[in-house]
């Protein structure tokens, strides 16, 4: 009787370490399969990253430097109507291509566009931002940021991608990008930014290149 209850009790020793050694099995499988998305995730960054820094997307708004600027009408968020050629000979125009919806830092870089017009506008410079999104959408966020900054919407794209502004991120929205256009019409400084944000005093240096005597 003592050697059947001894039995059973090794036996069932034997089956708690069995199943001690499954679970860590599983779930040194688990942290393996944590780790590979993980990696798989960040070199999916690091690659996306590289790639819209590269110019990726056949986003290459460079090449429109010294060009004419295509013309084009779009409507605001605010329901009127925005003609680029309208400022010709009045003033230069500042073009702010960039994600939109779902992009913090794109709505972060308009509010710091809108905190610093008057300084644009004492360089006889608008400032326009185009985006792609439902005027809905946009609507929401321009309002929780409170922003009053001429928001132009380009649903179709064709304005965008006329400005070689698609591609990065995502394949059917623009980049970070500016354009800045001169009061001749003319494209004098384009520039795309991976890092999603761009310094005030970067932007008035080629602003005031324009000025300049």
């Amino acid at each position: 009787m003592t050697r059947s209850i001894a039995r059973k009790a090794r036996r069932e020793a034997a089956r708690v370490q069995a199943g001690r050694r499954a679970a860590r099995k599983r779930s040194w499988s688990i942290v393996q399969k944590a780790g590979v998305v993980l990696a798989i995730g960040v070199l999916a960054v690091t690659l996306i990253v590289a790639y819209r820094a590269a110019g990726g997307g056949g986003a290459s708004p460079e090449k429109l430097v010294a060009s004419q600027a295509p013309d084009f009408t779009l409507s605001t968020l605010g329901g009127g109507q925005v003609k680029l050629s309208d400022f010709r000979g009045e003033k230069n125009v500042l073009l702010f291509f960039n994600e939109g919806y779902g992009c913090e830092p794109c709505w972060q870089q308009a509010a710091l566009l809108q905190q610093n017009l008057e300084e644009f506008t004492r360089t006889e410079t608008e400032v326009l931002a185009i985006m792609v999104d439902p005027p809905d959408l946009l609507a929401r966020e321009a309002s929780r940021w409170r922003l009053t900054l001429p928001i132009l919407l380009d649903q179709s794209t064709a304005v965008s991608q006329s400005y070689n502004a698609l591609g990065g991120m995502h394949a059917n929205k623009p980049n970070h990008t500016f354009v800045l256009i001169d009061k001749e019409g003319m494209v004098r400084w384009s520039q795309d930014y991976a890092s999603m944000w761009v310094e005030k005093e970067t932007l008035m240096q080629q602003v005031k290149s324009l000025v300049q005597p």
